[in-house]
């Protein structure tokens, strides 16, 4: 009876994750509709106000916030501007020349790449099974960029992807980077410093750089929404699903469940925006998935299959 009951909460808790990864894959979509109004920069500064603040609202109304040294809070600013600022830079652009469905297959290479980022600066040993993944997914990347080839240009594909990687190469080194500060105070504490700090380093380079406040006029109601969307939904739901999911679900168990993020976001990209596909990217984006699959197998997995 118990056994039966603990089976069912686990594909309760499975059942959350993929639901979880369908809801995250609009995400690109709704990003889509809100750069194709104003500029890159400025819907980068407004999500993260809206996201962080929410955060902070969170942390002042149930008193969880803790104290932290000048140090630690400047280090996780540091990170924020980084991972959330900088790189965002380079996914949304890659978004916005590529399209959502580039993005989409693109994007899937993003935790075989904290993988590799985790290997080196950690020193992790790596598995077997990850050795094995890691050129299948480079072999996707280069079949997915040939195909995106065959629908524009490979100026368009190849900046595309080096805009994504980029900004997954520097989302990773800053997730490695930041383990030491989450043992320091909880994550919404975490994510409230670095998203805070980022959109005021946004709105700073607004006023002395970009000059694009006047812009947001330009959102229409679709845009608006679209961007409350990811800020809310994406960007705090969304993150405060998956952690807690964690307390119940293996982090490499949970890895898997990206593909329906992918599936998803392709999907979307198809239908809102009649983006084109072809074989080779469909099949670049299954290799890709079967990398990301292969790669986060079960250590024991690894040790029980035969010599």
């Amino acid at each position: 009876m118990n056994r039966s009951l603990t089976q069912a909460n686990t594909y309760k808790f499975l059942w959350i994750a993929a639901i979880l990864q369908i809801v995250w894959g609009f995400v690109p979509s709704a990003s889509k509709f809100v750069i194709d109004e104003i500029p890159v920069e400025l819907y980068i500064a407004i999500r993260l106000t809206i996201s962080g603040g929410i955060f902070v609202a969170y942390l002042v109304v149930t008193t969880k916030w803790r104290k932290i040294s000048l140090r630690d809070g400047l280090s996780v600013s540091c990170l924020g501007i980084l991972g959330y600022g900088i790189a965002s830079f380079g996914t949304l652009y890659g978004l916005k020349v590529g399209g959502v469905t580039n993005f989409a297959l693109t994007g899937a290479l993003g935790p075989v790449i904290t993988a590799i980022i985790s290997i080196w600066i950690l020193k992790e040993r790596p598995q077997r099974l990850f050795l094995f993944a890691l050129p299948i997914a480079v072999l996707g990347l280069i079949l997915l960029v040939v195909g995106k080839y065959q629908i524009s240009s490979f100026a368009v594909a190849g900046t595309s992807a080096a805009f994504i990687i980029g900004a997954y190469i520097l989302e990773a080194l800053v997730f490695v980077f930041s383990k030491r500060f989450k043992e320091r105070m909880n994550v919404a504490q975490y994510l409230a410093v670095a998203q805070i700090s980022t959109a005021f380093f946004m709105w700073i380079l607004q006023i002395t750089v970009f000059h694009q406040t006047s812009q947001i006029a330009h959102l229409s109601l679709k845009g608006v929404a679209a961007a409350i969307f990811v800020s809310v939904i994406a960007c705090v739901l969304c993150y405060a699903v998956l952690y807690w999911l964690l307390d119940y679900v293996d982090g490499h168990r949970l890895a898997l469940f990206d593909g329906f993020h992918t599936l998803s976001a392709v999907l979307f990209g198809y239908f809102l925006f009649n983006e084109a596909l072809r074989p080779l990217m469909i099949a670049g984006g299954i290799l890709i998935l079967i990398g990301l699959v292969a790669g986060n197998l079960p250590r024991n997995m690894e040790q029980e299959a035969p010599e």
